[in-house]
């Protein structure tokens, strides 16, 4: 499978590092390199064996070596656009509706008497926005960081929820490619969760700017009435709490519309993804620094965590999602993350505790 261009991939690899040996492992061809520091180059290898049909994996040996194993690689089928796009409108749909309907609570005349239609639609096409714009933008910072990176990738898949309860259960994008390097593994696995906090930020100052305040004497008088009405509340993120520092006038209080849980399960959305969890994006970023057995330790903790803070359905669907998933490394398994990225973690834990969010209380 390889004569026609083994010269050509003997070439590729021999220009770029130190080749002590070359030959076949189970008919794979194999070449042994003394190089240490091959981040950069092993890409360049990449890219360009891809280019004549090959990939490529990088292993430390046994005797402290590196193996560059080369195997026939397939590009992958573009994507089609139609099923994406339909997702898209259903779910700007149930989005839009579920802002409505809760736009349309009879607790906001609790607040203000003079709540009506024109209230009811700006609030509704506020909250559509912001809460589409938290999921769009989260799935486009993973699309934007694997163009960069040169990986392969489907176009986002927004799933539909159910308006009234979750109007969207966010979207997904399928890699098609194979990841290079832990560096890579962590830029993907960060892009989208960080896209997306930073637009739940800006929801989150919408959402304080469209609040009806309070004053401190009537707030207990209006929670009392609200929840007669049937209102709900939840557990702020504590992210809320130091965008509510920053507006002073601390005798009154934010009652806020429908935006506010847009903001809300914005940070939902993006404290969850962060988990060390395979199959979220939390996953591919402690998985690149971490080793499989530490992985599969820090899972099991956020699984707990999930349980004790009242996330215990997605907890159950994770736990059976685990035993399926395999664990899927880097095709360069001999380069470290780079040392910024792994500054950058506590920035990661920061925002993380920032925007999680515990449905239940201690």
């Amino acid at each position: 499978m390889y004569e026609p261009r083994l010269g050509v991939i003997k070439e590729l690899v021999e220009k770029r590092f130190n080749v002590l040996n070359i030959y076949y492992d189970a008919g794979i061809l194999t070449f042994e390199i003394s190089d240490d520091w091959i981040k950069e180059r092993f890409k360049e290898c990449i890219l360009e064996l891809k280019k004549i049909g090959y990939i490529a994996t990088a292993k430390r040996s046994s005797y402290g070596t590196v193996l560059i194993k080369v195997y026939p690689y397939t590009p992958p089928q573009k994507s089609s656009f139609k099923i994406p796009v339909v997702l898209v409108i259903v779910t700007v749909l149930t989005v839009a509706v579920d802002g409505f309907l809760r736009s349309s609570s009879e607790l906001y005349k609790v607040v203000n008497v003079e709540y009506g239609l024109q209230q009811i639609l700006t609030q509704s096409i506020i909250f559509t926005i912001s809460l589409f714009s938290i999921i769009f933008v989260h799935e486009m910072g993973h699309k934007v960081s694997a163009w960069i990176d040169k990986v392969s990738a489907s176009p986002p898949y927004f799933i539909p929820g159910l308006p009234g309860f979750i109007p969207t259960f966010g979207a997904v994008i399928f890699q098609k490619d194979p990841l290079v390097n832990r560096d890579d593994m962590f830029d993907i696995g960060v892009s989208g969760p960080i896209a997306g906090f930073i637009v739940a930020v800006a929801v989150t100052f919408v959402a304080f700017e469209t609040a009806y305040w309070i004053p401190l004497e009537e707030y207990n008088n209006v929670i009392v009435e609200a929840f007669e009405k049937g209102a709900v509340f939840y557990n702020p993120p504590l992210i809320f709490y130091l965008v509510r520092s920053l507006y002073g006038n601390f005798d009154t209080v934010p009652f806020f519309t429908s935006v506010g849980f847009a903001a809300w399960l914005g940070m939902v959305v993006t404290a969850l993804n962060l988990l060390p969890i395979w199959q979220l994006d939390g996953g591919r970023i402690f998985r690149s620094f971490l080793t499989r057995r530490q992985h599969q330790i820090a899972s099991y903790v956020s699984i707990a965590i999930l349980i004790l803070t009242g996330y215990i359905f997605m907890a159950l669907l994770v736990i059976m999602l685990m035993s399926r998933a395999p664990d899927i490394v880097p095709l360069d398994e001999v380069s470290p993350l780079s040392k910024t990225r792994k500054i950058s973690i506590a920035g990661i834990l920061a925002m993380l505790v920032l925007s999680y969010v515990p449905l239940t209380t201690f």
